[in-house]
């Protein structure tokens, strides 16, 4: 360990598909987005807006705690693919952008018809299917609003017919509408998250690795790239993980969540039992259990349970599940003898089509591989997300931003650790990622709690879902197929779920064929 640091241990959760601002984009607007402290904050003011396929402005708004489908709020999963996300920022699914187009503009017209991402997932080659210019099959002559964009291409895009049908994993929920995606949850809708980002330090310029889903940008958490690959099409990758680099380096790992069954351990293909001496997983209570038992590794990455049942905050899935998750984490860690020597970093692993109004920099450093699908060489960041920074040595009321000019994103977790605990960097993307190791400012650690008195919010339980196995399940039955092929040399494929507990039983035997005790 760097001796200049208070860090011993580091504690990663990685909630699933939502951006900054739909999560805590309000958090300090009462105050003219600026914490106590004074620090400016890019957050909304409420007058931000998208336009629909008539060409209205829809404006943000927030989430009302009244209705009954607050907590399953966009109540339609968004489109969250390579296509969607540059569809959602520029207006087309790759350069050239339309010109006249405003940045971060495409969302709700996503939102009304989301982009398949099939052909790409599965072929991963150059295919554009946004933009059909063809006329509406009706009269209807709604388009006026385009001419404040001043082009002719903006009037097309309005014109365009939906780019295909929407399709998902996930069953829309009734009375769906195209202005839900501008929807905005409240401080007060989230207690525990808002409460932790103002009673410690936020991070509102955080984004995702890459401009695209989620394996890729969990692969960029775990190992500084996604080899090239810009879809979930690859249900595990063959680069170095973090964990590999650890055990490496002498260090411990902790892989914990999912009832006992993490995904990340078959993502990653260099995790192999045995564990070296003091690396573990299993299950949130098993956490808990080193914490109270004096085990914690070096490094823990925390996952949520996927699915529908679970607390993962997938849209369109239970958001208060997720908070009250983070609030047996944050109780967990700060009740133990750990907790003065933890960095706690709550994140998310990218936007999963949830709007934001911040376009994403463009001087990411790129790793070795370019895509295939669009020859997008990684150069440009993704979109927001919502992180918050968690230590006693953190002043509260702190908007954490780096000094670096590069900005902060997934890799910056490597960073940390590798700053942390003197390691190597595994890629030229966490080589030049900033670390967070000053966030730690002050020179006693603080004895307060910020969530003194806080309860878990609860949704309206009549809400119900319908029975379906999640993406994230069928590409975690993937991965251990995957798994499985590489250890007998013969194909293996998942079979169809219908349900996500077809899902989860195929899981949990997999897992326990290859990573039980």
């Amino acid at each position: 360990m760097v001796e200049s640091t208070k860090i011993k241990h580091v504690v990663v959760m990685m909630f699933e598909n939502r951006s900054f601002d739909s999560m805590l984009g309000y958090l300090y607007k009462d105050n003219n987005n600026k914490s106590p402290l004074g620090h400016p904050f890019e957050g909304l003011t409420g007058s931000e807006s998208n336009p629909d396929s008539l060409g209205n402005e829809i404006k943000v708004f927030p989430i009302k705690k009244d209705d009954p489908y607050a907590y399953f709020m966009p109540k339609k999963d968004p489109g969250e693919g390579f296509a969607n996300t540059n569809f959602q920022l520029f207006g087309a699914g790759q350069p050239p952008f339309p010109e006249g187009i405003e940045d971060n503009h495409g969302f709700v017209r996503d939102f009304q018809s989301s982009i398949n991402n099939e052909k790409l997932e599965e072929k991963e080659e150059i295919d554009d299917p946004l933009l059909i210019h063809k006329k509406k099959k009706d009269s209807n002559n709604s388009y006026d609003n385009y001419d404040k964009y001043h082009s002719d291409d903006y009037k097309k895009w309005y014109k365009s017919p939906p780019p295909s049908e929407h399709t998902s994993e996930v069953p829309d929920l009734m009375t769906v509408q195209p202005k839900d995606i501008m929807g905005i949850y409240t401080p007060e809708m989230l207690p525990v998250l808002s409460g932790l980002a103002k009673g410690y330090a936020v991070c509102d310029h955080w984004y995702c690795s890459a401009p695209t889903e989620t394996l890729p940008n969990r692969a960029f958490t775990h190992m500084g790239t996604s080899q090239g690959y810009l879809y979930d099409e690859v249900k595990s990758y063959s680069a170095k993980s973090i964990f590999k680099h650890l055990t490496d380096h002498n260090l411990s790992w902790g892989i914990f969540g999912n009832n006992g069954n993490p995904y990340t351990l078959s993502f990653c293909q260099d995790i192999q039992k045995p564990y070296p001496a003091g690396c573990m997983t299993g299950s949130f209570e098993t956490f808990q259990s080193s914490l109270i038992e004096k085990t914690l590794p070096t490094y823990t990455f925390l996952e949520p349970v996927w699915g529908s049942k679970g607390n993962s905050q997938h849209p369109n899935y239970n958001v208060a599940e997720g908070d009250a998750y983070l609030l047996q984490i944050y109780k967990a860690l700060k009740s133990s003898e750990y907790w003065e020597e933890t960095l706690l970093i709550i994140t998310y692993d990218e936007h999963g089509g949830c709007y934001d109004h911040v376009t994403p920099p463009t001087n990411a450093t790129s790793p070795p591989a370019k895509s295939i699908a669009f020859d997008f060489d990684f150069t440009r960041f993704g979109v927001r997300v919502p992180t918050v920074l968690i230590s006693p040595w953190i002043e509260a009321g702190t908007v954490y931003r780096t000094k670096s000019d590069t900005p902060l994103d997934h890799t910056s977790i490597l960073a940390t650790l590798e700053k942390c605990f003197d390691l190597p960097p595994l890629t030229e993307r966490d080589k030049a990622a900033p670390d967070i190791t000053d966030v730690q400012k002050l020179a006693v650690p603080r004895i307060d709690d910020p969530l003194e008195g806080v309860i878990a919010p609860t949704a309206n339980l009549s809400i119900k879902i319908e029975p379906h196995a999640s993406q994230i399940q069928k590409m975690h039955a993937g991965a251990l197929a995957e798994k499985a092929s590489r250890e007998t040399g013969k194909t293996v494929i998942p079979p169809s779920f219908n349900t996500g507990d077809e899902a989860s039983q195929y899981i949990n035997e997999m897992h326990k064929r290859y990573y039980g005790d």
